[in-house]
């Protein structure tokens, strides 16, 4: 890879980076500061932080997550921090975590345990944060009660398929990454194959030459057989 490639292939994902940044600082802004458009806010902020990953940017990817906590603060997580925390403590980095599974081969139940748990953990904070200032009512008396182990049991249910929907929107935003980047890149045009130089009067003469003798020796040969008759 020539010095040229590699500084386009560096600035290629510098702004992979950025772009991703700024994707999810404005979806997360939007669910933050709209009130039903905060579940969405989470999920397309997610996707957008997917896109370093895509070129294996391990570090990229979070700091693209870092950069975007910092900014989201600006929009209305410091105001809105029960709102907050579920990207900072689990969306943001769910995508990194999917990623560093796949790259190093983790065993997939293991982790997809480990992963449940962290999920479920962090909706049982959020429900706690959300009550703390909203004061929810339930619709029934009973859900009082039995709130943790629904929360517990329903968080872990829809956890499975949100981790599947998360896979297969890392392997969407992977393709269409790789075919930005193979196509954004200037091609260039091919070289036609190198060819020893030679001198070509050197090669006529050469050849010519050759032939008078190839002929001096034909006719010399047809004298010799006339002279045998």
């Amino acid at each position: 890879m020539g010095a040229s490639e590699a500084m386009r292939k560096r600035s290629f994902q510098i702004a992979l980076a950025a772009v991703s940044c700024a994707l999810a600082t404005v979806f997360m802004a939007l669910g933050l500061n709209i009130p039903a458009a905060f579940a969405s806010g989470y999920l397309f902020a997610s996707i957008a932080l997917m896109l370093p990953l895509a070129k294996d940017m391990r570090l990229g990817g979070f700091l693209a997550y870092a950069a975007t906590s910092l900014l989201c603060l600006l929009f209305g997580g410091i105001q809105q921090f029960y709102k907050f925390v579920p990207f900072l403590a689990f969306f943001g980095l769910h995508p990194l975590v999917n990623y560093l599974e796949h790259r190093h081969g983790w065993n997939r139940w293991l982790v997809g345990a480990l992963k449940t748990v962290w999920f479920v953990g962090v909706m049982e904070l959020s429900w706690w944060l959300f009550d703390r200032v909203l004061a929810i009512e339930l619709p029934f008396a009973w859900m009082n009660t039995w709130i943790w182990l629904l929360i517990a049991a329903g968080g872990a249910v829809f956890f499975i398929f949100y981790d599947w929907l998360m896979i297969r929107c890392q392997k969407l935003v992977d393709f269409y990454v790789s075919k930005i980047d193979r196509t954004g890149g200037r091609r260039q045009p091919p070289q036609p194959p190198q060819q020893t130089p030679r001198d070509d009067a050197e090669e006529i003469f050469g050849s010519t030459e050759r032939n008078n003798k190839q002929n001096d020796g034909e006719k010399e040969e047809k004298r010799d057989n006339g002279e045998g008759h």
